[in-house]
């Protein structure tokens, strides 16, 4: 099987990695995809503009079409009618995201629980609404709005304020001209994906999004932060009311209206004291919901979503052995900085090697979305991703990464994931610390087994202390960079950076004994090294004694109580 893949952000690295996990899968083309994708088995990336005759011609059996506007551009109506098999609604469906005043009219229409609402074509209609529903109120531009379209205002001033945005300084175009004012609906946040088409629907796991940028859900709403799965406040009793009283509904209200719709259901949802309440519906996989919860599926992938695209979802959930694994998963994104206004581009991107047996490898992936360059390079975390396989790779969008990991449970799933993303850098990239829970960042630092050792500190330089393995002296202290080492471990010779030659240097080269490493150390902040050495010879310091010998260690000196320096040696 062919599948091809339309979109090029971290769900689609998602996708395209959890679809080449299947045996019948050959090969997943993702248009245009990302450099971060390439390098991922059977994964390639194409530049060209999919059409329905190319993608004939490229021999795919399957499409699955990743973001919302080639959808409510009716892509999926179009290549459907050249013959292809296509995850993904059809124009009309699509409008269910396309437009908030008509996904809110679908919900009046079929009891779908919701806010109060108004649909306002005017600003004078918006003001009024305002005034009439009384603030706290959420105004949202109808059209699509890459996620960024909804703002939460406290009073009526910052009411009008995002309704002069949207209407008359047009920050969002033509999908502000109609703006949605709804009351404020208070509780915690919760979505939901469900896969649709005629012959039924299967729900995945529930998931908690994190939309504003700063910690505890402070600072502008972004697409979305990082996400857990499934829900933890989610529990099996609301569950059920979720599915009773919004997902029935719902696919029941998209049957009846006539729609052709092999795709997705995505459901924002507000839990408050009186229950789900619907905030939103998207025609697609979430972002970065996926990334999250595709790690926790089982069976054929691949299969499930032929089925899906065929009209054949209930019997493919049989043939593809799909269920649902124990445990939990999480999705931390790293972003430039700026994000979610004007950010940073062409900012490189380094990786940390992480060693073989951190548990990384089976159980934790980073999915890349808004970079460039770096042809070759991959989300694998195994052994061979060091520090060059995402060098060449450039920050070129909002979100750049996803870095998830999967466990027994949500705390293990957590460490794991900021674990991996500790292993990531680029200048300015900006992170919530607390995704699913309270900061973990300095635990991880300061309890985990994974060297994280701290070069984007002081420059790129940390402090290293030099001891003698046997007798415990101080020799020296010198500075090391990533460069340096790596060397060190690779070669077992102690290396530095010279700050005053701006050159990687070897103890021993030019001057005193080579220093072959016994044990590496690193303190608890991992920001400083301590390396305990065998010299080889018998001086360390390039300075020498009377005797012209060069000294053991570079600490042959002591500030004594006149305040000069006292020879002791």
């Amino acid at each position: 099987m062919k599948i091809a893949i339309i979109g090029s952000g971290g769900r689609e690295h998602a996708l395209a990695w959890r679809l080449a996990q299947s045996e019948q899968v050959s090969s997943v083309v993702v248009f245009p995809g990302n450099p971060g994708m390439d390098g991922e088995p059977k994964v390639r990336t194409d530049e060209r503009l999919p059409t329905g005759e190319t993608l004939r011609d490229d021999g795919v059996d399957l499409v699955i079409v990743g973001p919302e506007e080639p959808l409510a551009n009716g892509i999926a109506d179009e290549l459907r009618g050249q013959g292809l098999a296509v995850v993904g609604p059809s124009g009309d469906a699509a409008r269910l995201e396309g437009s908030k005043a008509f996904a809110k009219e679908f919900m009046v229409r079929h009891g779908i629980p919701t806010a109060e609402y108004r649909v306002c074509p005017s600003v004078e209609a918006a003001r009024a609404a305002v005034r009439e529903l009384g603030a706290p109120v959420v105004v949202k531009a109808d059209g699509l709005a890459a996620g960024k379209g909804v703002t939460v205002c406290d009073s009526v001033r910052e009411a009008d304020a995002a309704i002069e945005s949207i209407m008359r300084d047009r920050m969002f175009g033509a999908a502000g001209d109609v703006v949605v004012v709804e009351r404020v609906l208070t509780g915690f946040e919760a979505s939901i994906i469900v896969l649709v088409d005629e012959t039924g629907h299967v729900v995945l796991p529930t998931a908690r999004d994190h939309k504003p940028i700063g910690e505890g859900n402070s600072g502008p709403n972004t697409g979305g932060m990082g996400v857990v799965a499934p829900n933890p406040d989610i529990d099996t009793a609301m569950h059920q009311r979720i599915e009773r009283e919004i997902v029935e509904p719902a696919v029941a209200g998209i049957k009846s209206a006539g729609w052709l719709f092999r795709g997705v259901l995505f459901i924002g949802l507000m839990i408050d004291e009186d229950g789900p309440q619907t905030l939103e519906f998207n025609v697609r996989f979430g972002d970065p919901e996926t990334q999250g919860i595709l790690p926790l599926l089982s069976g054929d992938f691949a299969e499930l979503m032929m089925g899906l695209a065929s009209g054949q979802l209930h019997e493919s959930v049989t043939r593809a052995g799909f269920a649902v694994r124990d445990g939990a998963a999480c999705s931390v994104i790293a972003a430039s900085a700026g994000y979610p206004g004007p950010y940073t581009k062409d900012v490189p991107v380094t990786r940390e090697p992480i060693p073989e047996h951190s548990g990384l490898h089976t159980a934790a992936h980073l999915f890349f979305a808004g970079v460039t360059g770096g042809a070759g390079d991959t989300g694998d975390t195994g052994a061979a991703a060091d520090a060059e396989d995402t060098r060449a790779l450039r920050t070129s969008g909002g979100r750049v990464l996803a870095a998830t990991a999967w466990g027994a449970d949500l705390p293990t799933a957590r460490r794991q994931a900021y674990t991996l993303l500790q292993t990531v850098h680029f200048d300015g990239m900006q992170y919530r610390p607390d995704i699913g829970g309270d900061n973990v960042v300095a635990s991880v630092i300061e309890e985990g087994t994974v060297p994280l050792v701290q070069f984007t500190k002081r420059g790129g330089l940390v402090p290293v202390v030099v001891q003698d393995a046997d007798s415990r002296a101080v020799l020296m202290v010198a500075y090391t960079n990533r460069e340096a080492f790596e060397t060190t471990r690779s070669t077992g010779y102690a290396t530095f950076w010279s700050t005053s030659r701006n050159a990687l240097w070897t103890k021993g080269e030019t001057s005193g004994d080579y220093l072959a490493v016994d044990e590496i150390r690193v303190d608890c902040d991992q920001d400083a090294l301590l390396y305990l050495v065998t010299p080889a010879g018998g001086g360390v310091c390039h300075t020498t004694d009377d005797s012209g010998a060069h000294r053991p260690r570079c600490f042959y000196r002591r500030l004594g109580r006149s305040g000069l320096l006292e020879f002791d040696e």
